[in-house]
């Protein structure tokens, strides 16, 4: 290759959580336990208004957002509006109260309240919905199905603790290293980019090459073409970049092959993961 690493920074210099605690937080047990029982829920009057509580409002107000004669809110959910749902508790069915919502009156009539309870599971529930689960193989019993959801947690935080490790590492080294591209390798790279869009747009009935600003905004979420050819180039830059970290670390003299036989290099990750293993000190 003819980018090459000016001056390599050291991973190992990284900040990244390295105790992590893996005990299954009790809030995160209960919301799985509620598969087990979900079949045998129930939904009954709700007496005064909690979080979680489905009702049904009457709102009068000068802004026609919260000026409706009828609707259902879903209290704490935040998807019909938080500052108002936030207000809604305590209160009961058939009660009309004023609260203040961006900074004006609003006038509510709670018309119904209704609240969904789930019974407690039990060993029957547990064996039940096992019993049509893949990979669920022997859970006969409340017991058993919350020794699974915790070791099943405590699995997810370790490789998740693995991988925000070892992209803080990459971040480190990609963004304090200095590096000199060659501008016929981005140009390959982007090349690549670009042809891969193409065929991509066209299937959709597009033409990239004519494509107005407004056009690649809608299909890309970027402003123009302009943007869209700079995040073209980042991307190459950092896909040579991290080529040329991975040979450095595995004694691989970049300068001996074309850019395209060193990506064809068994270079993996496995100093990076075992650097990271390392670190990481697992509690509970």
């Amino acid at each position: 290759m003819k980018s090459f690493i000016r001056t390599l920074a050291d991973f190992r210099q990284a900040e990244f959580p390295r105790e992590i605690d893996l005990a299954c937080p009790e809030e995160y047990m209960q919301k799985k336990l509620r598969s087990l029982s979900r079949p045998y829920k129930r939904t009954e009057p709700a007496s005064t208004i909690s979080e979680g509580d489905a009702v049904v409002l009457t709102l009068e107000s000068e802004l026609p957002r919260f000026h409706r004669p009828m609707v259902p809110v879903n209290v704490g959910a935040g998807l019909y509006d938080a500052e108002l749902e936030g207000q809604l508790i305590g209160h009961i069915p058939g009660e009309t109260f004023a609260v203040s919502v961006q900074g004006k009156p609003v006038t509510v009539t709670v018309r119904s309240a209704s609240r969904t309870t789930f019974p407690e599971p039990t060993d029957a529930m547990a064996a039940e919905y096992a019993a049509g689960q893949e990979g669920m193989e022997g859970i006969t019993t409340v017991a058993a199905f919350r020794e699974k959801i915790a070791r099943e947690y405590r699995d997810d935080q370790r490789q998740e603790a693995l991988f925000a490790g070892m992209q803080a590492c990459m971040d480190y080294v990609l963004t304090r290293s200095d590096w000199a591209f060659d501008e016929d390798e981005l140009s390959a790279i982007i090349g690549d980019e670009v042809s891969e869009q193409r065929r991509n747009l066209a299937a959709e009935g597009l033409n990239y090459d004519t494509m107005t600003d407004g056009e690649i905004s809608r299909s890309f979420g970027v402003e123009g073409r302009a943007e869209l050819e700079l995040l073209f180039r980042q991307g190459a830059e950092q896909q040579i970049a991290t080529l040329l970290w991975l040979a450095a670390n595995h004694g691989v003299d970049s300068a001996a092959y074309p850019m395209q036989e060193l990506m064809e290099q068994d270079l993996d990750w496995s100093f990076l993961e075992d650097y990271v293993s390392g670190q990481l000190t697992f509690t509970n």
